[in-house]
């Protein structure tokens, strides 16, 4: 009993859907079968060869006459398939899964299977890389929801990292305690108190809310001078002024509508958005962006952050 050799190249290389198979000119040109081989058993040659390359293993047939004469152009015709049989299979050798391997097309196999490999772990990579990416989106864009910023789903990621980068710490602050205790007087009327005890006690409410807590304005309402300044420098604000007048406003418009609930990074984010369509009206009135439509005195027309951390007010 004849021993047959182990299959050269491995059970698992699959190259079905890759239709081009790489031809070794030189190779070929100076073979024994194209130096002795007739033209059709020539023609069968390559047939097979082509057959070959998307069977599993690649670089393999079965060793079957019916299946090599379809596989060979012969169609049915097995008598006429047989005359060029020993020609048309030169180079191709039984191994021991009783199937016909040929050296070439394994060789040329086995390249294409290590590239197909490689491309299959880049694709890989990238499908994790753009979940990674899918996740860390959803995980920003919600963390800026949280401090009411809303961007445009389609913005770009690195203009979404840079949106919370800019947040990072302040929401460390915010969200880095169990609750937020917001205190103060209101900025409008901390110097209207009489000193004989007739002032309106809002200097004297504590409202506590913790970072997630959706509340209706209140007198004793401020934004936090840190995390506005913040809300304004993203709302193209950096440099604006505002007078403590227009929070007393926005605060009696939102007091008198009770039902609207917001967080604190909401409220803080609605009054930077009026605070702007304020400006612009202004603007396209003739008005400086800082003008009120009254004459204000100079010496307090100041940007936000000097405003909300004056102690003297």
């Amino acid at each position: 009993m004849v021993n047959k050799p182990e299959p050269p190249i491995s059970p698992d290389v699959d190259l079905r859907g890759m239709p081009f198979m790489p031809l070794d000119v030189n190779r070929l040109r100076d073979s024994d079968l194209a130096i002795e081989a007739t033209g059709e058993e020539f023609r069968a040659a390559v047939m097979l060869w082509c057959a070959s390359w998307n069977q599993v293993p690649a670089g393999s047939l079965p060793n079957s006459d019916t299946a090599l004469a379809a596989y060979a152009g012969f169609g049915r015709d097995i008598k006429g398939w047989k005359k060029v049989k020993d020609g048309a299979l030169r180079g191709f050798i039984e191994c021991s899964d009783d199937r016909l391997y040929h050296s070439v097309v394994t060789e040329k196999a086995m390249c294409a299977w290590a590239e197909r490999v490689e491309y299959r772990e880049i694709k890989d990579n990238e499908k994790s890389r753009k979940q990674r990416e899918r996740e860390d989106r959803k995980r920003m864009f919600e963390a800026l929801r949280s401090v009411g910023i809303v961007l445009p789903y389609n913005v770009t990621t690195s203009e979404l990292r840079s949106q919370y980068d800019s947040i990072k710490p302040d929401e460390e602050a915010v969200t880095g305690h169990e609750h937020v205790t917001v205190t103060g007087h209101a900025l409008d009327t901390a110097k209207r108190g009489t000193g004989t005890g007739t002032g309106t006690g809002i200097k004297d409410q504590e409202h506590t809310h913790t970072a997630q807590t959706k509340f209706s304005l209140h007198d004793a309402w401020e934004p936090n001078p840190t995390t506005f300044t913040a809300v304004l420098f993203r709302n193209g604000m950096a440099s604006q002024t505002f007078e403590a007048d227009q929070l007393l406003e926005f605060r009696s418009y939102w007091i008198s509508r009770p039902d609207d609930l917001k967080t604190q990074a909401q409220w803080e984010h609605a009054l930077a958005q009026q605070l702007k369509r304020q400006a612009r009206t202004q603007q396209a009135n003739g008005g400086s962006p800082n003008e009120t439509g009254r004459r204000i005195a100079q010496s307090r027309t100041r940007n936000a952050h000097d405003i909300l951390t004056d102690d003297t007010w």
